[in-house]
């Protein structure tokens, strides 16, 4: 197995990037921290910015003294949005000397991923959202930092339906997370006294929705949509060449228009999205403004949330993911006194039941993550699609994201 010093200095032939500024002293080896990004495949606008954010959490630390005054050196891998490649990458950034990896945000990756992490006793912080991840499917040595597919679906159901409707159809990507809103809305919606008329699942390798979307029934009040991506962009312009947006309430997850360019779609007027960080500056919470107006400028964002350079769309929604991740580290390394992998148990009983303040470090807000599941909780947002932008319409509390946890991983041997 190839350790962390041979890997370093083979890092100019690979395909890794490197950070090592010169404020930082070299007496002490690099810290070494990994992400599957989805450069290429169903996902490369998320793989973009968080590709971006991450490099530039790295930047910051680095140019601020490292992590415990230590050198962090990135480790960045192309997952091509595919389970099998996920997963060897995830294999070759642990044994090239990865100290920690920062997961993909595929759902399909990540839980290809978990069992790895497992394996090879690494702190691995998967950025999908389906809610086995922290479940069923997860073990101690994951923490998930961002919300799941439950939690999504705790805080809007019932808002979705007394506004909106009763009759529903579900129409979802048909991988690991379509399927998990599929399973995890409809007991929920029947709860508030709603139906499910249909779910239809769409594969992600679609050009075509037309057939898929003259299934859907006539009697539907609200289309529940779940896409990542650019299927996003051309289920929503089928669906509006078709009439459909028209007849009926478009509901959403942000992941479905998340970095796209929202005026590409104008038949989308009206729609509502659940999120999980405004779009716009003005849209944040005062008390949190000022720290995610620095995170913008930091990493060349608009108060509109476009890219400065290129006008390009933000994943605005989640792009904040990897950047808290980065300083989440700092913190836990700093105050356990980290040193090597073998220090590991230390990080995980560290960040059992942690809950953190909102900073420049934190920006999206004030969140905490439960010991059980290893879950973070934090505040969601109501976005509709008005007047060519989204706009926020509601801010909901973390605590209406909380669900009982289904596991304790707390009871599993380090």
């Amino acid at each position: 197995m190839m350790n962390r010093r041979t890997f370093l200095r083979a890092l100019a032939g690979s395909v890794a990037l490197a950070l090592f500024p010169v404020q930082v002293g070299s007496a002490k080896e690099p810290l070494v921290i990994g992400l599957q990004a989805d450069l290429t495949g169903s996902l490369p606008d998320y793989g973009y910015w968080h590709d971006k954010v991450v490099r530039a959490a790295v930047a910051k630390l680095n140019t601020d003294g490292g992590i415990a005054g230590r050198e962090v050196n990135l480790l960045v891998e192309d997952t091509a949005t595919n389970t099998d490649v996920g997963r060897d990458k995830l294999t070759k950034m642990i044994q090239g000397g990865a100290d920690f990896v920062i997961g993909s945000q595929s759902s399909a990756v990540s839980l290809a991923s978990l069992p790895l992490a497992q394996e090879l006793k690494t702190v691995y912080f998967p950025l999908g959202e389906a809610t086995e991840i922290t479940g069923t499917a997860g073990n101690r040595y994951i923490f998930r930092a961002n919300h799941s597919v439950r939690s999504h679906a705790q805080v809007a159901y019932r808002w979705a339906v007394e506004t909106l409707g009763k009759r529903w159809t579900i129409v979802a990507a048909d991988y690991a997370f379509g399927h998990s809103h599929a399973t995890e809305w409809p007991p929920l919606l029947q709860s508030a006294g709603a139906e499910v008329l249909d779910t239809i699942f769409i594969p992600l390798t679609t050009t075509d929705f037309v057939p898929f979307l003259t299934k859907v029934n006539p009697d539907t009040e609200v289309l529940f949509h779940v896409f990542p991506g650019a299927n996003a962009l051309r289920f929503l312009t089928a669906a509006s060449d078709l009439g459909i947006l028209q007849k009926m309430k478009v509901f959403g997850v942000i992941c479905t228009v998340d970095g796209i360019k929202l005026e590409d779609v104008p038949a989308i007027e009206g729609s509502y999205y659940v999120s999980n960080h405004p779009h716009r500056l003005i849209d944040v919470p005062e008390s949190t403004r000022e720290f995610d107006a620095r995170f913008r400028e930091r990493i060349g964002v608009t108060q509109e949330g476009t890219e400065i350079e290129t006008g390009r769309p933000t994943t605005g929604s989640h792009y904040w993911y990897g950047w808290e991740i980065v300083h989440l580290l700092k913190q836990a390394i700093e105050e356990t006194g980290w040193q090597s992998p073998s220090d590991h148990p230390k990080i995980v009983q560290y960040l059992e039941g942690l809950q953190l303040t909102a900073d420049f470090a934190f920006p999206q807000g004030d969140k905490f993550i439960r010991a059980q599941d290893h879950q973070a909780f934090h505040d969601h947002y109501l976005e509709r699609f008005e007047q060519g932008q989204l706009q926020v319409t509601q801010r909901i509390d973390k605590l209406e994201a909380v669900y009982d946890p289904t596991v304790d991983y707390t009871q599993q041997a380090l």
